[in-house]
């Protein structure tokens, strides 16, 4: 009985864990700059950007670079009013660009990330790329 149970509750977890990445909303994104995320500097490159089911973490992962990051949304936001497509939002005004938010256009708010604050001398520049939806490569 007992190893009975142990089966079970490891099929449970393993359908729980294909059902969350089958899930998963992936996307494309092609950075043509440096940026902070998730506290770690990452090169330029072409992004697959992947939320978990539940929006509680994003990751960008880089495979030309064979660099990844996880980075935790702080809250959740409006939508930004460039259209309707999903975008990523950097803050560009000092040293390299940081993340700061994530909207994906799948029904849920836009995810947004913590980052360093413009100094009062300097100018906030907001750099938005657009997503594409990524197919399996």
């Amino acid at each position: 009985m007992k190893n009975l149970t142990s089966k079970l509750m490891i099929t449970a977890a393993a359908v729980a864990m294909v059902t969350g990445v089958a899930s998963a909303e992936s996307l494309k994104a092609d950075i043509p700059f440096a940026f902070r995320a998730g506290g770690k500097v990452m090169a330029p490159g072409t992004y697959r950007v992947t939320t978990s089911d539940a929006k509680h973490y994003v990751v960008l992962a880089n495979f030309a670079a064979k660099d990844s990051v996880i980075a935790v949304p702080v809250a959740q936001t409006n939508p930004p009013k460039s259209g309707n497509d999903p975008v990523i939002t950097f803050d560009c005004g000092r040293g390299p660009c940081e993340l700061v938010r994530l909207w994906t256009a799948s029904g849920y708010p836009a995810l947004k990330f913590s980052h360093s604050k413009s100094g009062s001398t300097e100018q906030a520049s907001l750099t938005e790329i657009r997503l594409v939806r990524a197919n399996g490569d």
